[in-house]
């Protein structure tokens, strides 16, 4: 049934079928305007309401609802016009709306000239200018983007009348072309080509002095307008013409080309990369860069779906202007198999420029050298898009610098001139979900804005991704947001949910893989199996069982195509590689239906032993040999010796870098039923992440790892598990689950026959009784383990042993005994290179020191620590060791710099969540406002921290504090106060600290006496 036709080249004109005229003012005009500039595509309904008002008012919604109504009402049913998602969507053929009908009378007129018909082209071109009937939707009050359309439309008009023109010239009828031309430039006095053009037409009809004069004119305006002289194709016809030269002024300009496909509407962010590539291109003119000869080239280069081509035709359009001669575009099939051959996009490019296709020479080299000659002294803009390498491009190059190049690839082009590069990135968040907001409405999105930031997520950020997830939205308008996130939470799905209609984004990776050699598509594969966030070339040697030389080539080879991505380096250096998240899914997707279960599980069971095979190094490095662990029965693939050097030069730098693959590898080692391999990953990496405060991980690699044991009936691993639970319960002041967790192990340890391990969790069982102040306890399992450790040649262990006996003669009073044990244990450390056991001991070594009455020799236990344990990246180290030179300084009386140490302590401290650290510094603290006499203040911390012991069990703590809030009260002038905190102190010291519990007693009989 035949429909409304509409006319928008000119004031805005309706017909209804039956011939009757409907007017439409105001806003309905703006609306339907907006729309037809859109026909066919669905518009936002945000972008209409920018269209409409400079300040939306609140009833925006409302009211352009109702303008929508009213157009309906008017038009009924001869109007297709629909509710897409939250915006709208005009349809129409293409014989009823006047602008769809000169486009494509336009496109046939510009092919009927390039093919040489230049009598069809004149008739195409009058036939297209006939439907303008003025300034196009003249009257209609529009802003925002819309303004822009609008303009871009009106120039469109002149550059048809202008390609006319030129029609008319080349058909010998520039009497014609005067009569089109004059009208023209006097509405355009600023259009040079008009002005080439008219001189042309002046100079074909024999009048040379109207030429010359035209040129005056011409540069009358540019240079009242814009301050410059007129453009360099317009001063050589001049100067031509001047000369006499008719013959070479007969040669003029061919007509305007335009290859580019269209810019997107709702094109969003990338503002540094529009700046950055603009720039570069308008150097081609001598703006903003330094003069030269070399034509400018930018190189776009990112994954697949990052928004390549969308950039480099958007910023193409913005530049038409600055390129009137043209714009060729070209997709050179870059990630096919067979991508388009140099020659044959050359010679596309030349019948596009006006050449005869059966004068094009079969040779490549002369084909570059006619291109090159047709473009001499032009302004083309050349978009190659899609490009697979440098061989392929630098053929279709122009010779002379008024041309630009911009180049898509999913390779970094590095070895073309002048090039600027551009690496694409996804989307930033904020972005992603604005472009997700022009696709199915901004109000969509403002009314769940959690949901939108998390679905732009789930599609990595990707433009192609967010686009895909847009449209379905879109086309689905029952769907809410969470709906889809939902779809989409499932990776192994994710890839499937993430096409619409003839759009996916599994076929945008696809092109690339399917384009790589067999041993480069199995490293791909099988790197998809990991569930690491990163990884380093080691663990790519491993899943091939190759070396890491070729390993690396394969990675490097499948980055410079974009399907793996540079995170970074690693110790040495070492660069290490990742994978966007949707590319992760696909290359595990193949790795699925391309490789047998055994070949997947063989690979992986490699990977995860090198992790051990590192992670053991690392961890005899920083303990100075194979001490304080047990281990499973063995690694089945060792790294190369590279890799292993890296480890042992900076073990701290490696498990900065791999602790999330470790974790990683800890989970999927359970799932696969690598059981015993995965409790020796966990349990070989304790030490490493304990000093990097990684709790965290150190609690799921663990607890992971406890299922799998547990499921397997692994009494050992069991048993290292629960160890290892339990220092961490320790290190987090979680006394009573430590408690627990020991009990377990050495129970399990005793079954499963392994004296070592049950010798360890022994002192860790005694740490525990010494925390509790239960000394006698500590001691008799100290001596216990002590057999075991040496008859294992445990070394590092037995530093523990001594350092926490040292410890408890220590609190109990016996400097010397103390300093004879910890001396002892600072020694052992040097000999077997435990360099953070010895650092921390000599910490201990400080205190006793500090106790002996050497504040100087103190300070120079506790200043040597903390240079050794800040470089080697061990936090609770720096302040513990911060905390014993406050200490010092405190007994030297230099309290402001006690306060330093001290609130630098606390802030490590509370970062790494430690409380007995934080109870013990805010004790110094409360010695430090004592001695300043802030009696009040140091009262209410000492009453905080007795509160703060009570809760992690702490009585040695909790005593010394009570007995310093005594010491505050009585010198407050508040004696019964000052008795009644020393009595509590009384009953905790008794039991933790005899010594310091006699000084107590005495000061309560001497103040109740």
């Amino acid at each position: 049934m035949a429909g409304a036709t509409f006319g928008i080249l000119g004031p805005v004109q309706v017909r209804a079928a039956d011939g009757r005229e409907i007017a439409l003012k105001g806003k309905e005009a703006a609306v339907l305007t907006t729309l037809l500039l859109n026909v066919n595509t669905p518009v936002p309904r945000d972008r209409l309401i920018a269209a409409l008002w400079a300040a939306a008012p609140p009833s925006a919604v409302s009211n352009l609802q109702t303008h929508v109504a009213r157009i309906r009402k008017a038009l009924a049913s001869d109007l297709r016009l629909f509710t897409t998602g939250s915006g709208y969507l005009l349809e129409a053929d293409e014989e009823d709306v006047d602008l769809l009908v000169f486009d494509r009378e336009v496109r046939r007129a510009r092919a009927d000239m390039r093919r040489g018909d230049l009598v069809a082209a004149i008739r195409g071109f009058q036939g297209a200018l006939a439907l303008s009937r003025g300034r196009p939707a003249e009257g209609v009050q529009v802003h925002d983007w819309m303004r822009e359309r609008l303009a871009e439309l009106a120039e469109r008009l002149v550059e048809a009348r202008l390609d006319g023109a030129e029609g008319k010239l080349g058909a010998g009828m520039p009497a014609e072309a005067i009569g089109d031309l004059r009208p023209l430039l006097a509405e355009q006095p600023l259009c040079e080509r008009g002005w080439h053009l008219l001189m042309l037409a002046y100079v074909r009809t024999g009048q040379r002095h109207r030429a010359l004069e035209a040129y005056q004119r011409a540069r009358t305006h540019v240079v009242a307008e814009l301050g410059v002289e007129p453009g360099l194709d317009l001063r050589r016809l001049h100067a031509v013409i001047l000369a006499d030269d008719l013959r070479a002024a007969e040669h003029g300009p061919r007509a305007t080309v335009c290859q580019l496909p269209p810019d997107h509407a709702d094109f969003v962010g990338r503002r540094d990369e529009v700046a950055a590539v603009t720039g570069n291109l308008l150097s081609a003119h001598g703006h903003g860069a330094p003069a030269g000869t070399a034509v400018p080239v930018s190189a776009i280069s990112g994954q697949g779906g990052a928004g390549k081509t969308t950039l480099a035709v958007h910023v193409a359009h913005r530049l038409r202007h600055e390129f009137p001669d043209g714009q060729l575009y070209i997709d050179l099939r870059g990630c096919e198999r067979h991508p388009l051959d140099a020659a044959e996009a050359l010679g596309r490019f030349l019948r596009a420029l006006g050449l005869d296709a059966s004068r094009l020479p079969a040779d490549l080299d002369q084909r570059v050298e006619l291109y090159r000659e047709s473009l001499a002294d032009r302004r083309y803009l050349m978009v190659l898009d899609n490009a697979a390498d440098e061989a392929q491009v630098r053929p279709l190059i122009p010779g002379t610098r008024g041309c630009a190049v911009l180049i898509t690839s999913r390779q970094r082009l590095a070895m073309l001139p002048a090039t600027r590069r551009i690496d694409l990135d996804v989307l930033p968040v904020a972005d992603a979900v604005e472009l997700l907001g022009n696709i199915i409405g901004a109000e969509k999105v403002a009314e769940a804005p959690s949901d939108a930031r998390t679905l732009v997520r789930l599609c990595g950020e990707l433009p192609l991704a967010v686009r895909i997830a847009g449209a379905k939205l879109a086309a689905r308008p029952h769907w809410d947001l969470g709906h889809l996130i939902t779809r989409l939470s499932d990776t192994r799905g994710r890839l499937g949910q993430l096409s619409h209609g003839s759009r996916e984004v599994r076929a945008g990776i696809a092109i690339g893989y399917q384009g790589l050699p067999a041993q480069a598509q199995r490293m791909f594969r099988r790197l998809g199996l990991l569930e690491a966030p990163d990884f380093a070339v080691w663990a790519g040697a491993a899943l091939l069982d190759t070396s890491e030389v070729e390993a690396e080539q394969l990675m490097e080879e499948l980055a410079d195509i974009r399907l793996l991505e540079v995170a970074g380096h690693g110790p040495g250096g070492q660069v290490r590689f990742r994978f966007h998240d949707l590319i992760r899914e696909y290359a595990r997707e193949r790795a699925e239906a391309d490789e047998t279960d055994g070949a997947r599980s063989a690979a992986l069971e490699r990977a995860f032993s090198g992790w051990l095979d590192l992670a053991q190094r690392a961890h005899q490095r920083l303990c100075g040999g194979d001490y304080r662990v047990v281990h499973g029965d063995g690694i089945v693939w060792r790294p190369d010796a590279k890799a292993a050097e890296h480890v042992v030069a900076d073990p701290m730098a490696w498990i900065e870098a791999e602790a999330a693959g470790v974790v990683a590898g800890v989970r999927q080692c359970a799932a696969l039923g690598f059981d015993e391999l995965c409790w020796d990953l966990a349990t070989s990496t304790v030490d490493l992440l304990q000093t990097r405060n990684s709790y965290t991980a150190w609690r799921t690699t663990h607890e992971t790892a406890l299922r799998s044991a547990r499921v397997s009936g692994d009494l050992r691993g069991q048993a290292a598990m629960l160890t290892g639970l339990a220092r961490l319960c320790l290190a987090l002041d979680d006394l009573d689950g430590c408690g627990l967790a020991l009990e377990e192990a050495l129970e399990l340890f005793d079954k499963a026959g392994d004296r070592h391990g049950h010798a360890l969790t022994l002192v860790h069982q005694a740490e525990l009784h010494r925390l509790r102040g239960r000394d006698a306890d500590a001691l008799a399992c100290y001596e216990q383990a002590g057999d075991a450790l040496t008859r294992a040649g445990d070394r590092s262990t037995e530093i523990t042993v001594m350092r926490g006996v040292g410890r408890i003669h220590f609190r109990t009073g016996r400097l010397e005994l103390a300093d004879t044990y910890i001396r002892r244990a600072v020694r052992t450390a040097d000999e077997i290179g435990d360099v953070r056991s010895r650092e921390f001991t000599r910490i201990v070594l400080g205190e006793i020191v500090l106790a002996q009455g050497d504040p100087a020799g103190a300070e120079g236990h506790f200043g040597q620590a903390l240079g050794v344990l800040d470089a080697l990246g061990f936090p609770s180290g720096v302040a513990y060791a911060s905390l014993g030179l406050a200490e010092a300084r405190l007994a030297r009386h230099d309290l402001a710099d006690a306060e330093r140490l001290l609130e630098q302590a606390l802030a490590i401290y509370r970062d790494i969540d430690d409380k007995i650290g934080q109870a013990r510094v805010l004790f110094t603290r409360a010695q430090v406002w004592h001695r300043q006499r802030r009696l009040d203040a140091a009262a209410a911390l000492l009453n905080e921290i007795v509160a703060m012991c009570a809760a992690i069990q702490a009585p040695s703590r909790q005593g010394m504090a009570l007995r310093l809030l005594g010491d505050v009260h009585r010198d407050a002038g508040d004696l019964p106060a000052a008795v009644a905190a020393w009595r509590r102190a009384l009953t905790f010291l008794r039991v933790t600290s005899p010594p310091e519990a006699g000084k107590v007693a005495a000061l309560i009989e001497r103040h109740t006496a």
